[in-house]
């Protein structure tokens, strides 16, 4: 595992040929780079041979870790980089951050690879993809383990209170009838991994009293 400099981004982007990976990796820098975040909290990479795979994380005093956006480079697809990537970020972000928690939203097309890393999903954000929030563990095994109780025993695996509300908030009736359609697909898809339906208003005055 290795941090990289905004340098290091750039130089893997001007290597690198046209295609989807790259349009993500761009929007990726161009994000860090407006929030400064490559000075706070500089992107993961994996290496074989010259970088292969990067995660843009950030890492908060509440204990919760923000994963913005994984990529592999383009023309590395296929070959297990982000599945490597993403076990070395989860030991950097328990071990080194002292992070507790995970946020992600993930793009429908990616939602089976997230379930296979032990992920749940309570949402829906704005551009159509789906929230997790959930408790991160250093091992991949550990994560999945998390995952198969909290869909045994959803009441007692809810995120925050606080979270529950602002979930409980967000609507996607307004979506355009392609964008619905593919959102209903991808909660379809979900299965049991969509527990959206075991989280319900909560009385947050006790922690204000």
């Amino acid at each position: 595992m290795k941090l990289l400099s905004r340098a290091e981004v750039l130089q893997v982007l001007e290597n690198s040929p046209a295609g989807d990976n790259t349009k993500f990796l761009r929007a990726a820098d161009s994000l860090w780079f407006r929030f400064h975040n490559y000075e706070k909290t500089p992107p993961i990479a994996l290496e074989d041979d010259g970088i292969v795979s990067m995660i843009f994380a950030t890492f908060n005093r509440d204990g919760y870790t923000n994963l913005y956006e994984i990529v592999t480079v383009q023309g590395k697809e296929g070959k297990g980089y982000a599945s490597r990537v993403w076990d070395e970020y989860l030991k950097y972000a328990v071990d080194e951050k002292g992070s507790t928690r995970l946020k992600i939203s993930c793009t429908p097309s990616s939602l089976g690879w997230h379930v296979r890393n032990g992920l749940i999903f309570w949402s829906v954000d704005p551009s159509g993809s789906i929230r997790s929030d959930q408790p991160i563990f250093r091992t991949r095994q550990e994560q999945c383990i998390y995952r198969d109780q909290a869909i045994k025993d959803p009441d007692n695996h809810l995120p925050p209170p606080k979270q529950v509300d602002k979930f409980l908030a967000e609507d996607w009736s307004g979506f355009g009838p392609k964008k619905k359609i593919r959102t209903h697909e991808a909660i379809d898809s979900l299965g049991s991994y969509w527990l959206r339906p075991y989280m319900k208003k909560m009385d947050l005055s006790a922690f204000f009293a």
